[in-house]
């Protein structure tokens, strides 16, 4: 009778433990030669950039290797201009020193969440790590700002990524859309097994940027996403979104889901961005 307790109790703990995995883990990297938090999940992998004054996105990675923002100098020209969030004055932009410092809330590193908290003189923004989405809370704002991603679409620069808007319809970045609601797309790349979407609420009037960054000698350096920032048709403007309210969500989707699919889940990650 005994034995079959402690055998009870063991199967117990084991499907406890296979019921609550700790999804999200923290730890601390150095990667391409600057100190950064590495943030694992499911879906994918932040490094996300903490020390000298910087804070931001400089890597994030998808579940086959491909990094969506490399933000350093290869693959392509000038990847030290990529990011996300990359606000005002350089806030949340991987390799600019904005005078930010990041801690990890709470001190907790691994679970279901994990929240990193970065602030300078004039913003404080939280990221929210879930293991199927990040959604970033304004805590603390001063004028207007946005969110900005600069990246890679599925770890090269190719002429084929595109975006899809919620209507369905794919586009190539070239600046078309001055704002356009509701606010949420999603990136792809013909090669890769994921989407990068991004969301945000509420809707507003804001400018919402996309362009495609060509370099020197005709090289495709990187495409342009935003809410709240103009693209350089019209000088690169920040506008239409301050105070508190704005929430922002990132994260990757396997390419397999149809639109509607991508719609279920952004929309309803939307209407809960701080929830898993």
């Amino acid at each position: 009778m005994r034995l079959h307790l402690l055998l009870c109790l063991l199967l117990l703990l084991l499907a406890g433990t296979t019921a609550f995995p700790q999804k999200v883990k923290l730890t601390e990297a150095n990667w391409h030669g600057v100190g950064c938090y590495k943030i694992e999940m499911p879906m994918g992998t932040v490094y996300f950039e903490k020390d000298n004054g910087v804070s931001g996105f400089k890597s994030f990675i998808d579940k086959e290797g491909n990094d969506w923002i490399a933000s350093y100098l290869e693959p392509g020209p000038n990847g030290d201009f990529r990011g996300f969030p990359n606000s005002n004055g350089n806030f949340g932009h991987a390799g600019r020193n904005s005078n930010s410092f990041t801690t990890v809330v709470d001190g907790k590193t691994a679970g279901d969440l994990v929240i990193l908290e970065s602030s300078n003189p004039d913003f404080t923004f939280q990221y929210w790590f879930f293991p199927e989405h990040i959604a970033l809370k304004v805590l603390r704002s001063k004028g207007d700002y946005s969110f900005l991603y600069e990246g890679v679409i599925g770890g090269t620069a190719d002429a084929e990524d595109y975006f899809v808007t919620a209507d369905g319809q794919k586009h190539i970045p070239s600046g078309e859309f001055f704002d356009f609601t509701p606010e949420w797309f999603y990136l792809g790349d013909p090669k890769a097994k994921s989407y990068l979407f991004l969301a945000k609420t509420p809707n507003d009037d804001a400018p919402n940027e996309n362009h495609r960054q060509i370099r020197k000698g005709n090289v495709h350096n990187m495409d342009l996403y935003s809410f709240g920032r103009t693209g350089p048709e019209n000088g690169y403007k920040v506008y239409g979104m301050s105070g508190n309210e704005h929430v922002c969500i990132i994260g990757f989707a396997d390419s397999s889901k149809s639109h509607k699919q991508m719609q279920k889940m952004i929309e309803k990650r939307l209407k809960s961005p701080f929830n898993k």
